[in-house]
């Protein structure tokens, strides 16, 4: 059955996807906007957009580390099946690049996008994946032996290499990277399924515990990148600095939608609503770049403050991505159920 609040999650990941990828509309708006707010805003939003990622492998190790299943059927199941995916997709992409003159038909071409550089940049996540199931039977393995304070061990140690190098940007004296490496496939499905086990006593407490983990270090490292902003490659440097402390904001927001739903009844209606729309997510992952290109023919004949633009041009693509997704679906068992 599914958890309200990991659909919640995956909801408010993709949207933090989308507006990654809105480019200089939203995402970088900080280096054209004349608008003071527009740019202040625009900086706040890179460290908790660069949390979606971290946020879907936490719901992937919230919701698949606890299983059971043998290596037949991780690999029949859902190895076969998301390479299918990268197969299907990532040649629908291709194609599509070729018809807008952007790649050159050719087998080599195709192969190229499908195993060593996808033309759709944000295809990266699938890969990414690919490696997480990979690893799936490994890292089970891993919690069942894990105790509390392992969990916190982990935790410890990704806020201390934020930290370290967080004050390596700052300083320009920067650790060696060796010691501390802890990939995402192993960071965060580790703490995702450490949240979720976690019993909820005091729902309050907890989401209070969980939001200052999240706005501290969020805080912290805008004010710093906004100082430091002043001196530093605005591509290079200063979007590096801004994305360190991205473990610990990430966990915090998890936690925090996590204590706010064990203290929260939804309607049926709601919940309904909630869990149709995270149910289309993946589906806008893989389609929302040709939802966006649709939607920017719009968004630049609006005349709005900067943001603002930006926050219509994610929420609309969302928005139709949603619907796309549903009555793609509605329609696939419609003929399903006419053959």
């Amino acid at each position: 059955m599914k958890k309200t609040y990991i659909e919640c999650l995956r909801i408010i990941a993709i949207i933090l996807v989308i507006y990654n990828h809105t480019r200089e509309l939203g995402f970088t708006l900080y280096q054209y906007t004349s608008d003071a707010c527009s740019y202040y805003l625009s900086v706040l939003m890179i460290p908790v957009c660069k949390t979606a990622v971290p946020i879907f492998l936490m719901i992937s190790g919230a919701t698949l580390l606890g299983k059971e299943e043998d290596y037949r059927y991780l690999f029949s199941r859902r190895i076969v099946r998301y390479v299918g995916i990268i197969l299907f997709w990532g040649s629908i992409q291709y194609f599509r690049y070729v018809r807008t003159g952007k790649a050159e038909l050719s087998v080599r071409g195709w192969w190229n996008n499908i195993y060593s550089s996808p033309k759709l940049e944000t295809y990266w996540y699938l890969y990414l994946y690919l490696g997480f199931l990979l690893l799936l039977p490994l890292l089970r393995k891993i919690v069942s032996g894990m105790k509390d304070q392992d969990y916190r061990y982990l935790f410890g140690l990704s806020c201390v290499s934020s930290v370290l190098t967080m004050f390596g940007y700052f300083s320009g004296c920067f650790i060696n990277s060796s010691i501390f490496l802890l990939p995402s496939v192993f960071l965060y499905p580790l703490l995702g399924y450490w949240i979720d086990k976690e019993p909820c006593h005091n729902y309050r407490k907890n989401a209070l515990k969980y939001s200052l983990t999240a706005i501290l270090p969020l805080c912290v490292i805008v004010s710093a990148c906004l100082i430091f902003a002043k001196n530093a490659d605005l591509n290079g440097d200063f979007m590096d600095a801004i994305q360190c402390l991205t473990p610990m904001i990430s966990f915090g927001i998890f936690g925090f939608i996590k204590s706010m739903d064990a203290g929260h009844r939804y309607s049926a209606r709601l919940e309904k609503a909630i869990l149709v729309v995270g149910d289309t997510v993946f589906g806008i992952y893989l389609t929302e770049d040709m939802i966006r290109n649709q939607v920017v023919k719009l968004i630049v004949h609006i005349h709005a403050n900067d943001f603002i633009l930006a926050v219509l041009y994610t929420l609309l693509t969302f928005i139709l991505g949603v619907v796309f997704i549903a009555v793609t679906k509605i329609l696939i068992k419609v003929l399903a159920l006419t053959h």
